[in-house]
């Protein structure tokens, strides 16, 4: 028996342990589900690199025989360490998890206009079940292509994992046409307690009805006392005109392994604007699913991936467009530095009868050190004639020509390579809407890249 799959049995036996003591277990759905998420994850184990779509993510540092569980936490965090996440100016509704689990004390919902509902994954289960089981139930399919007739589960393993043990998370429910004067931030952090490092498995569900607009925040920090893996799951369903904006920040602890997985479907007419940034982590991957189900759907798709030392970071998306009219564009960013890692892929599929779709895909990468390396994989797959669609992808260093430029006009040659790569960077942050997440995003740039030239 191999190591991984003898690690995913006893994972098998962590959960019988725990599967009593997880909320809903009077539920009989989610009793099922849990029970074939955990099958699921024992028969396909841990993602390895042979497995196409992790290809460049090695999860070798969390596989452990002796499983720990990250567990509800009072130590370590107050709220002091956490204000220089905070958005400010910005009212907001504020949650924070500490290793996955709720804490009202750190957190500030304050008051909720009518029809917006911001509660935990426990309270969910308890007053709204139904919610819960329409769109948990709805990840069990997605290994399938319909198209092809073909399911590879293993690429979902780490879905299902988190699926069997997830305990707490954000659940938000906006009704129809309501929208919040301020942006929903969720903030988790990882905290070390033992003497060996601990999962945490943080599940949100975020769900817009017709007309609905709202800005999501999501935060992952670490401590930076120790090593420790966030296996984080979030679905986003928007209803018929709505709007959402989703914003993510990976800044896990050096020491870190976070793996995130979102999971979007959008009706028509609906928006979806989605960026993430990540600068944190010694390995991590941010793996973005969506489906733009019916017609007339814009999805705007942006990643800044900052990497520096030893870090390995993977981006990886796909985008079904599946109805008409369906625009789609995609631009991810890499600045990578010394020996670190960086990768990007993308797949947009146009299907038969998404016509007069959209889809423009781009990845561009940095290399600030001869060390330094990147991978980079853009795929269109166009399965009607009636489309615009392209995509691109380029690896390279700082422009010669233009840094030559800059020092023959009298600035030095680190201030020169600040500015080239400021703008390489700085045109995708523009781009966030709101003002606050994005001077957010400018102060994280703008710390990196002072340490990095």
């Amino acid at each position: 028996m191999s190591v991984r799959k003898h690690t995913s049995n006893v994972y098998v036996d962590r959960f019988n342990e725990v599967r009593e003591r997880l909320p809903g277990t009077a539920l009989p759905w989610l009793t099922r589900l849990r029970s074939n998420a955990i099958e699921h994850f024992a028969d396909c184990g841990f993602p390895t690199p042979r497995v196409e779509e992790w290809k460049y993510t090695n999860l070798s540092r969390i596989v452990d025989s002796q499983p720990i569980l990250a567990g509800p936490s009072v130590n370590g965090v107050n709220r002091g360490a956490l204000e220089q996440y905070f958005l400010d100016p910005m009212p907001c509704h504020r949650m924070v998890f500490v290793n996955g689990y709720f804490r009202p004390d750190l957190s500030e919902i304050g008051v909720l206009p009518a029809g917006l509902t911001i509660s935990t994954l426990e309270t969910t289960l308890d007053n709204r079940p139904e919610l819960l089981e329409a769109h948990w139930s709805d990840l069990c399919d997605l290994a399938e292509d319909r198209l092809s007739g073909k399911s590879d589960p293993k690429p979902l393993a780490m879905v299902a994992l988190n699926t069997a043990f997830a305990a707490d998370g954000a659940v938000i429910h906006l009704d129809r046409d309501v929208s919040p004067d301020g942006p929903i931030h969720l903030i988790y952090v990882a905290v070390r307690e033992g003497e060996r490092p601990a999962m945490s498995h943080p599940r949100n569900l975020v769900v817009a009805e017709s007309g609905a607009h709202a800005t999501i925040f999501e935060t992952f920090i670490g401590d930076g006392g120790g090593a420790h893996c966030s296996n984080a799951v979030t679905q986003v369903s928007a209803g018929p005109g709505a709007r959402i904006c989703h914003y993510k920040h990976q800044g896990e602890a050096p020491s870190g392994t976070h793996i995130g997985s979102s999971h979007i479907r959008l009706a028509r007419d609906s928006t979806y604007n989605g960026f993430v940034l990540s600068n944190g982590a010694h390995t991590s991957r941010n793996e973005i699913r969506v489906r733009l189900e019916e017609e007339n759907v814009v999805c705007s798709l942006d990643g800044i991936y900052l990497a520096r030392a030893q870090q390995r970071m993977d981006n990886w998306t796909r985008i079904d467009h599946m109805a008409p009219r369906g625009k789609t564009l995609e631009v991810y960013k890499g600045v990578i530095d010394e020996a670190a890692h960086g990768s990007f892929q993308g797949k947009i599929r146009v299907w038969p009868n998404a016509i007069q779709s959209d889809a423009r895909q781009l990845n561009r990468n940095l290399l600030l050190s001869e060390h330094a390396e990147a991978a980079s994989k853009p795929e269109l797959e166009i399965l009607n004639d009636e489309v615009q669609c392209a995509h691109g992808s380029t690896i390279g260093d700082l422009d010669e020509e233009s840094l030559f430029y800059l020092r023959a006009r009298g600035v030095g040659e680190a201030a020169a390579r600040r500015l080239l790569i400021d703008a390489f960077v700085g045109e995708v942050i523009d781009k966030v809407a709101d003002v606050p997440i994005r001077k957010y995003f400018r102060n994280l740039f703008n710390s990196w890249l002072s340490e990095a030239v």
